[in-house]
């Protein structure tokens, strides 16, 4: 017989729902009623966003807001701008640095070639003078390749190059010495394969670094303007204006003292700024076409010249078969000419005519069988000798040439100095802005309370 069922009343809560014995209380299932008090007790974000952007105070807010991030970016691009200038000029002085040193480099090869093969042609024993010109020239040759590796680590691979074939050069050359001391012929041919391998081997590889580094400096005077960068100001200084006059005509004040600071501010820095930056603009381009092209012009006269003389000296050493020498004498003199004729100063045309004539008659004189007397009056240093004119026309464009390069890098150096002080009076700026903007449109959203 089963025992009696005894029927035991639960209570159930009002409003709730009954829990089996034993169970946890709180566990009435997940996602229920406790889990929904939790999260309505605690206020959104957006609830938040959109309590504090409600209504027109909320637009001002909003708008606040908005200002001062043009305030920051005005400042921010406005200061970058003035940096990045600034940091243009100093990449092109270095660049323009290392197409002087490159340039005397090519130079000095060509020096050393012009003077080595004139005092060939003496033969035995060269003067004194010679050799001590034949040797600075390839020292300076020596420290300017090291000078330039070190200033220039791009060109490092070419320069240590060009350093191995120098070396070359220079052995031959003094192959072709001893052997002339010793009145032998194949001193001559020494020689001869010295200069066409600096031509071939070493010149080339000059005028590569040449090019590299004018082609750089040419990017960076470019860059040295970057006055685009404003727009973004521009732009900027626009919408703090659009706010303003919202803010005028939502309001009915038309005049705000805080926000028209803010203004005022900005459109001053931004108008330093632009001024700086077109400034070291103007001046750097003035540079380019001015200083540095100089220099780069009257680099391609010196190195002509020299290669010129060379080609002199060599047509003799040859003897009847040196017409290709002559050929490339000729094309020198065009290249020299047609530069001079772009320089402003014409005093170096007279001490190149000089030159010329005294060549003519070199090749007068070995076109009419007399071969010694060229000699002579190739190598002479005296009144009307090739060696003399040619000497005064190589010391005043080498002169020139040194001047107008180091006037280059010393303008260059000079520009943008004062970049970095503006940069940080117009970040200053911005901030002191973006305080007033915050100041103008609280008063506002106050008064409208």
């Amino acid at each position: 017989m089963s025992a009696p069922t005894t029927n035991i009343p639960v209570a159930i809560p009002a409003g709730g729902s009954s829990r089996a014995p034993g169970s946890q209380p709180g566990a009435t299932g997940q996602g229920g009623q406790g889990a929904r008090t939790i999260a309505g007790s605690i206020p959104g974000a957006r609830g938040i966003a959109g309590r504090l952007l409600h209504g027109t105070p909320g637009r001002m807010r909003l708008f606040g807001l908005l200002g001062v991030i043009a305030a920051v970016l005005l400042g921010a691009v406005s200061a970058n701008a003035l940096l990045a200038s600034q940091a243009a000029v100093e990449r092109a002085a270095n660049n323009t640095a290392q197409v002087v040193r490159a340039q005397s480099i090519h130079v000095d090869l060509l020096r050393a070639d012009a003077v080595a093969t004139n005092a060939f042609l003496v033969g035995g024993l060269e003067s004194p003078d010679s050799r001590a010109r034949y040797e600075g020239a390839m020292a300076r040759v020596a420290s300017g390749i090291a000078k330039a590796a070190a200033a220039q680590p791009a060109d490092g691979n070419a320069l240590g190059v060009l350093s191995e074939r120098v070396q070359t050069y220079a052995a031959l050359v003094e192959q072709a010495r001893s052997n002339n001391r010793l009145g032998l012929p194949v001193g001559a041919q020494y020689l001869t394969q010295a200069s066409a391998g600096l031509r071939s081997d070493a010149i080339p590889i000059v005028e590569q670094v040449v090019k590299a580094n004018e082609e750089r400096s040419q990017k960076e005077f470019d860059r040295s303007n970057s006055s685009l960068q404003l727009l973004v100001g521009v732009v900027s200084l626009a919408g703090l204006v659009a706010i303003a006059v919202w803010l005028a005509r939502r309001t009915h004040r038309y005049l705000n003292v805080s926000l028209t600071s803010a203004i005022g501010l900005l459109l001053v820095a931004l108008f330093v700024t632009a001024t700086t930056i077109t400034g070291i603009g103007r001046a750097t381009r003035d540079v380019a076409q001015g200083d540095f092209q100089s220099a780069v012009t009257l680099a391609n006269v010196t190195t002509a010249a020299n290669d010129a003389r060379a080609n002199e000296s060599l047509t003799l050493i040859k003897r009847g078969s040196g017409a290709a020498n002559e050929t490339s004498w000729k094309t020198d003199r065009t290249t020299v000419e047609t530069d001079l004729g772009r320089l402003s100063d014409t005093t170096l045309d007279p001490l190149w005519s000089d030159y010329v004539a005294s060549h003519e008659k070199v090749r007068s004189l070995d076109n009419g069988g007399r071969w010694d007397e060229a000699v002579k009056l190739s190598t002479s240093t005296a009144t009307g000798g090739a060696a003399k004119t040619f000497g005064d026309f190589d010391v005043a464009v080498t002169r020139a040439r040194d001047d107008a390069g180091k006037t280059t890098v010393s303008s260059l150096n000079g520009l943008g100095g004062s970049a970095p002080l503006i940069a940080v009076a117009v970040a200053l700026a911005a901030l002191a802005a973006s305080w007033l903007i915050t100041r103008g449109i609280g008063q506002r959203i106050e008064e409208y309370r």
